[in-house]
């Protein structure tokens, strides 16, 4: 049991199933070839290496029991990886149960044009291999399958004769136009060809029927080339006698009992009544007159459809028990629409539209009875850009069915965001030209008792746990660094609404969670270093006639004073790339005087910043560190971080870094591969990959060195260069051991040695078997 206690522990702080394998093989499995359509002849080279050696993996000594506990946290592609990697796991039948249990899924078809499809290995060949792969030993595992907008109808008929087990399909990448000049089956033929599928399933999944601009919008996507015929075989499956999906499959579905809806958020606009009609009712009706009474269950992917079924009393949904919503992507969303103000919605009267969407028309409009006028303000009202429009719609909708479970589809746990989703930072404009009166600041959602309700009810029923992005924050001369053009409030205020929403989330049993690496959505001081955090900057001093430009060097103010108290998880990450000056180039290319300096400075800016911050952590409970080697090993003559780890409660994982490709970061720190485009590709600098944690709540009994200062002081104190420097006969350190003829704190030198004995820059040309 203490290798299931260690296994566990692992999974725990890095979110993965910690069983060794080559990074090269783990970048591999990130394509669509990773499925079992993939011949078994491909696993020989791996097979044969594995045999001779003896395994040691602790993950792949658990008992067979626990070891099917584990793999129901696992998916395809891990199962896919255990396959080839490890001894004794091509045969598995545990593995290959996972394997086959969702073999295609939707990322495998969704967006594929008919060239692909037709001629290249991720189209139909792929899908002709995933045939003959099936057999009487695999086949009963198949319990759901993604089907691709080019299936032909003999392929259905496939899968219904071959696939006994299969109870769930998606045919949400199936659209309702289709520009080919090839033969296009029609909803109606598909369920006379195969009602006996329809009729086992208990999960459908479908695009939105309801979503006119989502299904046309695919010309460009799914699209034949050939602009010739563009508009003469632009098909329609409902064409011919037959209806949308919802019809014309849904009654055929007579064991339904969850429904999903999917489709690409395409926004709300000014729709006339003859949209909401379209829109909404259809929406509505497709569920309530086509699905049978067995339905329990609704699973939505997007915003505009869940608004659409549950932001009007069209329908009570007394049947429907559980809701899913695709709560993730709604959040990452709105990452890059921190401070966008409410968009207006209009419904006008009228049944005006254009001519192409005769296709699409079940020709109802005249017959619903409903007031479309008043439908559609319900549907609109309040559906803008920002977050806070998103937890008010979420915290009014729970309150309004409270006999649903509602919840996310995907964890929340990891979620990234930016701290002014919840903090208004901006001034209100005012439009009118004359007026004379200042701007007036608006009220933080946080304040906001509604939003506070909906926070509670993310925490509690679906595991919020965000991550916020200190990016943006990281800059001395904040909020200078941010976006032009937009009236700010003066930075007192900014940071006393952050420090006021920090203290609000904690009071909710939120942890504070601060994330520095995010660099897909923040501005940096300068185009020159955009993967480093401490650079020089310029600012301006004196007034009037007075006022000039003054260069100087970051002090590391980053506005952290007034926080830091309430950090629980501090996560700090450099991309692969590093300084970042000259792209991505030969590994073994050594870097330039140039890079080496801005290296050096990187140093010191780390210096400062645990100098000014690492004893105001007294709540931090877990750092997690993925950064150069010189970083890291610099940090160990940091006084304050060694002040802040000193505590005998803190333990750490580590993982040393041994030349693999970088993307493997992103299966030990699993916020690395939503952040950088690391595929197959080698950084110039060695890695060290740290969590230091500890496992009890206690406050950490740390000296502040200035106890007389305010938040605002020591963000403006002064951080000498002398301050910085590393103390003479500075100890050893739990975590940071002196190496043999070094001291804490020493430079390396050209020519000195590594860790494994070998010189600096030397080229390892070392093969590395795995199991």
């Amino acid at each position: 049991m203490s290798a299931l206690h260690d296994l566990l522990r692992l999974y725990r702080h890095f979110g993965f199933p910690p069983f060794d394998m080559p990074a090269s093989i783990m970048d591999s499995l990130s394509s669509r070839e990773q499925s079992p359509t993939m011949r078994d002849s491909d696993l020989d080279s791996y097979r044969k290496e594995g045999q001779k050696k003896e395994q040691t993996s602790p993950f792949l000594q658990l008992p067979n029991d626990l070891f099917k506990c584990v793999l129901d946290y696992l998916d395809r592609d891990s199962a896919w990886s255990l396959k080839r990697v490890c001894k004794g796991m091509s045969t598995s039948e545990a593995v290959e149960e996972l394997l086959y249990r969702y073999p295609l899924q939707l990322h495998d078809v969704k967006d594929i044009k008919l060239g692909d499809w037709k001629y290249r290995s991720l189209g139909q060949l792929r899908w002709n291999n995933f045939q003959q792969s099936i057999n009487d030993k695999n086949r009963q595992h198949i319990q759901k399958l993604a089907m691709s907008h080019w299936c032909s109808i003999a392929d259905f008929k496939w899968v219904e004769e071959h696939l006994p087990s299969l109870t769930k399909l998606d045919l949400s990448a199936i659209k309702d136009f289709v520009w080919t000049p090839e033969e296009t089956w029609t909803w109606k033929d598909l369920a006379e060809a195969c009602p006996k599928l329809f009729a086992r399933l208990d999960e459908l999944e479908v695009s939105n029927w309801a979503d006119y601009t989502a299904h046309s919008r695919i010309e460009y996507g799914y699209a034949y080339n050939d602009y010739r015929f563009k508009q003469q075989f632009r098909l329609s499956r409902r064409r011919g006698g037959s209806g949308s999906v919802a019809k014309i499959i849904f009654p055929l579905c007579i064991k339904l009992k969850t429904l999903a809806i999917r489709e690409r958020y395409s926004g709300f606009h000014t729709w006339n009544e003859w949209e909401v009609h379209q829109r909404v009712c259809c929406l509505i009706d497709g569920i309530k007159n086509h699905c049978p009474p067995s339905l329990n269950k609704l699973r939505v992917h997007d915003y505009a459809p869940y608004r659409s079924l549950f932001s009007t009393d069209a329908f009570d949904w007394s049947n429907i028990k559980d809701v899913e919503i695709g709560l993730y992507s709604w959040m990452e969303d709105r990452r890059d629409r921190d401070v966008i103000g409410p968009i207006p919605y209009r419904i006008t009267q009228g049944h005006h539209h254009r001519d192409e969407e005769e296709a699409f028309d079940d020709k109802t409009f005249d017959d619903c009875e409903r007031n479309h006028m008043d439908l559609g303000e319900n549907v609109v009202a309040g559906a803008g850009a920002s977050f806070e429009d998103l937890l008010k719609s979420l915290r009014n909708i729970t309150l309004k069915y409270p006999s649903v479970n509602i919840k996310s589809i995907d964890g929340l746990r990891d979620i990234t965001l930016h701290p002014f989703h919840l903090v208004n930072v901006n001034q209100r404009r005012l439009h009118h030209p004359h007026a004379q009166q200042a701007p007036q600041p608006q009220p933080d959602p946080v304040a906001n008792q509604e939003i506070q309700e909906a926070l509670r009810w993310l925490a509690e029923k679906c595991g919020w746990r965000p991550i916020f992005a200190w990016d943006n924050m990281m800059c001395d001369v904040f909020p200078v660094n941010l976006e032009p053009g937009r009236s700010f409030l003066p930075k007192d205020e900014v940071l006393s609404r952050i420090k006021t929403m920090i203290s609000t989330l904690r009071s909710l049993n939120i942890p504070i969670r601060i994330f520095i690496g995010d660099r897909t959505n923040s501005c940096p001081s300068s185009g020159l270093d955009g993967s480093l955090y401490f650079g020089d900057y310029k600012t301006f001093v004196g007034e009037g006639d007075d006022k000039q430009e003054v260069f100087k060097h970051t002090q590391a103010s980053f506005n952290l004073s007034g926080i830091a108290h309430m950090v629980d998880e501090l996560t700090i990450q450099y991309p692969g790339d590093v300084p970042g000056v000259r792209g991505w180039v030969h590994p073994s290319l050594p870097h330039s005087d140039a890079e080496d300096a801005l290296i050096a400075r990187e140093l010191k800016g780390w210096r400062r910043f645990w100098a000014r911050y690492a004893r105001l952590f007294t709540n931090l409970k877990k750092v997690t560190a993925n950064v150069p080697t010189a970083i890291y090993e610099d940090w160990g003559a940091c006084e304050g971080l060694r002040d802040l780890l000193a505590d005998e409660r803190w333990e750490v994982l580590e993982k040393q870094e041994k030349g693999e490709d970088f993307n493997y970061f992103g299966s030990y720190f699993p916020l690395s591969s939503l952040k950088y485009n690391l595929a197959r590709r080698r950084s110039r600098m060695k890695f060290v990959q740290r969590v230091f944690f500890r496992e009890d709540q206690e406050q950490l009994k740390l000296e502040e060195r200035f106890p007389g200062l305010d938040d605002k002081e020591r963000e403006k104190r002064e951080i000498t260069d002398g301050e910085i420097e590393t103390p003479k006969g500075l100890g050893e350190h739990r975590f940071w051991p002196v190496k043999k003829g070094k001291e804490v704190g020493e430079k390396r030198k050209v020519g000195d040695t590594d860790a494994d004995g070998e010189a600096e820059g030397e080229h390892k040309n070392k093969k590395v078997k795995s199991d």
